[in-house]
């Protein structure tokens, strides 16, 4: 979807999708049947707004006149279904969580995130389906990431305050999570100096200049980015696993608040400069 309004319904999207493959570091029945209830009836809540605003700016294309081939340029259909099909989804597993059947649960949480990884995917095609293949695979790297960093965020502070309710749980279910999301800053903090070693390798110098001179002609931007969404991100990942060493889920759980708010933030500014130079950062 493009616009502002397509860029930050991906970004729900990328949330709620990221958050729910993030269960799935969660064993069924270690932690406890109460904690997939709630965070999943966050992510649901989530994605039953998203598809709500998503399908009625749909319908109203639609209703004006726009033509399914214009409709398809800036929003992306298979996506839409995609997205609607993983929500759909998410909403049988939550009901099957009162079965109490662990197995029928997993596969039903993994073909939701696979739904849903497949309409982000679908999305960033479309995003980029004007471009070079380069292009593509660029924005589709980077929405695949942003939703691993958003859902691991999300994920570990709500698996975060279930210790709170449950203090004799073993930190190991939150030290994965912990550890998952100090992998996906990295990646993320790499991706753009990956992007331009990959376009130099392909014979495109041209795009690695494109992306060099995001920093000098939107400094506030691409500076609040690195600094704020890699940067202290990636300081808070660090205190988190420190915290968890002790072991003191409390704390650890508060830095995840934290993180939150540096994660959105750093999104938030990647999609602004996004908007401002086609090159996802």
């Amino acid at each position: 979807m493009g616009g502002i309004a397509g860029v930050f319904l991906t970004l729900l999207a990328q949330l709620w999708v990221g958050g729910t493959a993030a269960m799935l570091l969660v064993p069924m029945e270690g932690v406890g049947w109460g904690f997939f209830r709630t965070t999943t009836g966050i992510y649901l809540g989530i994605a039953a707004l998203t598809l709500w605003v998503r399908i009625w700016l749909l319908l109203t294309a639609l209703a004006s006149g726009t033509g399914w081939g214009q409709i398809g340029s800036s929003m992306s259909l298979p996506g839409t279904a995609a997205l609607v099909t993983s929500g759909i989804l998410i909403l049988v597993f939550l009901v099957s969580l009162w079965g109490k059947h662990p197995g029928w649960s997993r596969r039903l949480l993994w073909a939701a995130s696979l739904a849903g990884i497949a309409g982000l995917g679908f999305d960033a095609v479309a995003l980029g389906r004007d471009g070079p293949s380069l292009t593509s695979l660029a924005i589709l790297a980077n929405s695949w990431l942003s939703s691993a960093l958003l859902g691991l965020t999300f994920t570990g502070m709500l698996l975060g305050h279930w210790y709170l309710n449950e203090p004799g749980l073993p930190t190991r279910h939150v030290w994965r999570m912990a550890h998952w999301f100090l992998v996906a800053v990295l990646a993320q903090g790499f991706y753009p100096v990956a992007h331009g070693l990959i376009a130099v390798m392909a014979g495109d110098p041209a795009r690695a200049q494109q992306l060099l001179r995001v920093i000098p002609d939107h400094p506030f931007l691409s500076g609040g980015r690195v600094l704020i969404g890699i940067g202290a991100t990636l300081v808070v990942a660090l205190v988190i696993r420190n915290t968890l060493r002790i072991p003191n889920v409390q704390s650890a759980t508060g830095f995840f608040y934290i993180a939150i708010l540096t994660v959105l933030l750093g999104e938030v500014l990647g999609r602004a400069l996004f908007l401002y130079t086609g090159i996802p950062f």
